[in-house]
């Protein structure tokens, strides 16, 4: 089985009239429209973008969701299910103590089907693009299949059936699973790549437009920048262990580029620390700067590490829990946003 590779999250377009990735989009309440340049303090307000990038930015909404709350928690169950499954077949008495749900308190598959939808509307949004609707369709249509499969994968291990009649029903339903989880996790890591690329592009042209139309001196802008220099500093050391050239050198000149950043937005967050927006809250910079700050510390420490020349063994797994810190990140960012 081709699990779902170690994908970052993403962040989420325009939650509640506003940003990973996803996560993409940073914060950016639409609740004032802006007729022009503006001095505010806060960033708020609506940015113009070019219609092909709203239209764009309404087609990779539904698509990040999916990615975020299915693709990827459904590679760590899949990955879960490898091994539990090799086990109960090695060790009779041995039983499965996972699910194939998205979230412990899911109810009908209620993520899964919510993304179908969601994909299926975002392949009839025009304009067409294979790029996006080719691996879309290939997600949903597996997906549709696999559900009844999970759901009595997990009724028959929650009962502990395979103890009753010793794996028979449970090979029998690993036959019908595998071929499905190789056709969904391919077109999941083909949509994910898509999608982080172009929605990263869409960010950095709202960052350009926010830009325009209020400057550089407001928490908007700085929490957008902050953002997307998070983004780059993973893809970047990301890009280097995928070429092999991962060092404390490569990592320092990653991490002065995200400080930079971050410096930036917290000299001015303490330059405005009794800005409210226009709902009396304060800007959502100060609930997520420690997050980014965090972030950046394990960056840091991720470069000492390099610096010691340590084995491959000790990198991979430093590597996986900076991808893992970055993703938690995100999911805070996102569920901030959506509170915004």
């Amino acid at each position: 089985m081709k699990n779902l590779r170690a994908g970052l999250v993403i962040v989420l377009i325009a939650i509640a009239g506003a940003y990973m990735g996803g996560v993409f989009d940073a914060w950016l309440p639409k609740g004032m429209k802006a007729p022009g340049r503006s001095s505010s303090v806060t960033g708020e307000g609506e940015v113009t973008l070019q219609p092909q990038d709203e239209q764009l930015q309404d087609k990779l909404q539904p698509l990040i969701s999916c990615i975020n709350s299915v693709a990827i928690p459904l590679g760590e169950h899949a990955g879960a299910y490898r091994e539990e499954y090799a086990r109960m077949l090695e060790q009779p008495g041995a039983t499965r103590n996972g699910q194939f749900k998205m979230q412990v308190f899911e109810q009908n598959n209620s993520f899964s089907r919510d993304c179908i939808k969601g994909l299926k509307d975002a392949i009839a949004m025009s304009p067409a693009d294979a790029a996006l609707d080719d691996p879309s369709k290939q997600f949903a249509d597996t997906l549709e299949q696999l559900i009844p499969l999970m759901n009595e994968a997990d009724d028959y291990y929650h009962r502990k059936d395979n103890l009753d009649d010793k794996m028979k029903k449970g090979k029998a339903l690993d036959s019908l699973l595998m071929p499905l989880f190789d056709r969904f996790f391919p077109a999941a890591d083909a949509l994910s790549d898509v999608v982080s690329e172009r929605n990263q592009q869409l960010r950095e042209r709202r960052l350009v437009a926010l830009e325009q139309t209020f400057g550089k001196d407001n928490f908007a802008w700085h929490l957008l920048n902050v953002s997307i220099a998070a983004r780059h500093a993973m893809d970047g050391i990301d890009a280097a262990a995928s070429a092999g050239t991962l060092s404390a050198d490569a990592i320092e000149t990653i991490e002065k580029d995200y400080q930079t950043a971050y410096d930036a937005a917290t000299a001015f967050a303490e330059a405005h620390a009794d800005t409210k927006t226009s709902l009396g809250n304060s800007p959502v910079w100060f609930s997520l700067s420690s997050n980014f700050n965090n972030f950046l510390g394990d960056v840091k420490e991720f470069r000492r590490l390099l610096a010691t020349k340590p084995n491959q063994e000790l990198v991979s797994a430093r590597l996986s829990m900076l991808r893992k810190d970055y993703n938690d990140l995100i999911r805070d960012y996102n569920m901030i946003a959506r509170r915004a």
